[in-house]
């Protein structure tokens, strides 16, 4: 759910009800879920545009460079400065 577990934990805790509660908790799964497609279906649109196809090798290699390394700074084996 992208990051959204603290949201959904104090979402819980703020309702008395279990009911309300887990329906709540679905909800936010769903929408949450619905906004990812949505936000990677434009910004994969976007990318396919002439202008920006050129782009998206660099930005994936960028990416993955970027993945790397903060694996390696959680292992220790590199330097992680955040």
């Amino acid at each position: 759910m992208g990051g959204s577990a603290g949201v959904g934990v104090l979402l819980v805790a703020s309702i008395e009800s279990t009911v309300y509660g887990v329906i709540a908790l679905g909800l936010l799964a769903a929408f949450t879920a619905v906004s990812m497609t949505l936000l990677s279906t434009g910004l994969g649109a976007g990318l396919t545009r002439l202008p920006l196809v050129r782009l998206a090798p660099a930005l994936g290699t960028v990416s993955l460079a970027f993945g790397v390394w903060y694996a390696l700074g959680a292992l220790s084996l590199a330097p992680c400065y955040f």
